[in-house]
């Protein structure tokens, strides 16, 4: 059994009233508006969309009623490395340097460098932009190497930590 006009109104209001996700409730209020009497070029006025997208939601209500209107999530775009190649990305960048790896004379990775060897090792091309995203997929992120002096002097050190402390009483 269909609904009447005014069950479909109520429907759609709870389901404004409720919704969170700002793009789900403008396509709840632009079927509301044209179930409550307004022309189709008026809801696009109101909604400022163009009349072409209040056309495809309202035809989608009408043929599927609200599951017409949910927002399905987008596939995106298939990943271009394979799991394997992924793997073995994330273990040459985990335990060598670029230089290690034959990238050239650079002690730490950077996205146009991981481009590269991607490229030099699967003939796979990325941007900067896009292997940031695949290298935050992988759960790795930028942090600066921290650098010690292995030919340090510990007496040195000592002296300039102790220094350091009686400036710090000093200035208290």
């Amino acid at each position: 059994m269909e609904k009447s006009k005014q069950e479909q109104i109520q429907e759609l209001m709870e389901y404004s009233k409720k919704e969170k996700r700002v793009k789900q409730k403008i396509r709840y209020d632009a079927v509301l508006l044209y179930m409550e009497g307004y022309k189709r070029k008026e809801v696009a006025q109101i909604m400022h969309m163009p009349e072409s997208t209040v056309n495809y939601h309202i035809r989608n209500y009408k043929k599927k009623g609200i599951e017409g209107l949910i927002i399905k999530k987008q596939p995106g775009q298939s990943k271009k490395m394979t799991d394997e190649q992924e793997r073995k990305l994330v273990e040459i960048i985990s335990t060598m340097t670029p230089e290690e790896a034959g990238i050239g004379i650079f002690a730490n990775w950077t996205s146009p460098l991981i481009c590269e060897l991607v490229k030099r090792l699967f003939g796979i091309q990325y941007t900067s932009r896009g292997m940031r995203k695949v290298l935050n997929r992988l759960g790795l992120s930028y942090t600066r190497p921290t650098y010690t002096l292995e030919k340090a002097d510990k007496k040195k050190q000592d002296e300039f930590q102790k220094e350091e402390e009686m400036l710090k009483k000093k200035n208290c």
